[in-house]
């Protein structure tokens, strides 16, 4: 099905369920004579929270972007059903609901135990969206209480692009920056059209008008195990050793920063982590 087609056929579909949906269904009150079998455009463009002309253009099949978004207020607004909603996501070339990725595992104790191990030099493990699922005492160094954050902003693209304080430590942060993008894109492959994952470039879209412009560039880059210089409010500029290592059989990723060992750069890490334990 080309384009124009699918178009065609989402225009339809969705003027078909507007058309059978009665405003009592809808929770609208009637009043007087209705010309239209069902319910208005402006009625379910209201609802859905968009402009009566986008929704008009959206029934005449023109070439317009519909968001995830969009589409589950158009859920909502026309009372959809799990397949009408599989259908419709379908037809808009997104991926249904119903597909969701499962729920992330457990982390294995062993992926901790092996942070608390590289210490002092800092570490996480993210997946394959990029979110911090753990962390050794001196990334806190760096990055801060990443508890702080709420679990779906400890983010690597989020922080790069959401937090001002992330910005600061970086000695390069516009090469950085575009780096990081076009390094996710090129290690999300086909994940890039799970909900979880467009749902994240969205919303980074719509925070960050630097993000947009560079997602919006579709560079790849491959992982290059090099130095990084990051600065540091006591430790000021620091050079380490930047390499990543993903899990076998997982979609976890082992990232670390690594510090020379019995380096003096590594008993002051040391220190900072005793002064934050307290």
């Amino acid at each position: 099905m080309n384009s124009e087609h699918r178009r065609r056929e989402l225009a339809a579909f969705i003027r078909s369920r507007r058309e059978r949906r009665s405003p009592a269904e809808a929770g609208l009150a009637v009043t007087g004579r209705r010309r239209t079998p069902g319910l208005r455009r402006e009625e379910v463009a209201t609802m859905a929270g968009v402009s009566v002309t986008w929704y008009t253009w959206l029934e005449q099949a023109r070439d317009i972007r519909v968001s995830r978004q969009v589409l589950t207020s158009l859920v909502n607004a026309l009372g959809l059903d799990e397949v009408e909603t599989a259908h419709l996501f379908q037809l808009a070339g997104e991926v249904p609901p119903s597909e969701l990725a499962a729920p992330e595992p457990e982390l294995p104790a062993q992926y901790r135990l092996l942070l608390t191990q590289l210490e002092p030099s800092p570490a996480y493990i993210v997946n394959r969206r990029f979110d911090i699922v753990a962390w050794n005492r001196a990334c806190q160094v760096f990055y801060g209480d990443l508890e702080r954050l709420a679990e779906r902003r400890r983010n690597i693209l989020w922080l790069t692009f959401a937090e001002p304080e992330f910005r600061r430590i970086s000695a390069d942060w516009e090469q950085e920056a575009a780096y990081t993008v076009a390094l996710f894109r090129a290690q999300a492959g086909d994940a890039l059209l799970q909900p979880d994952v467009a749902e994240l470039v969205e919303e980074l879209e719509q925070a960050s008008p630097h993000f947009r412009r560079l997602w919006r560039r579709k560079d790849l880059a491959p992982f290059v195990p090099e130095r990084r210089t990051m600065f540091h409010p006591s430790l000021g500029r620091v050079d380490l050793e930047y390499v990543k290592m993903h899990a076998a059989g997982d979609d976890k990723t082992l990232v670390a920063y690594l510090v020379p060992a019995g380096s003096e750069l590594g008993k002051r890490i040391t220190e900072l982590i005793g002064d934050a334990d307290g």
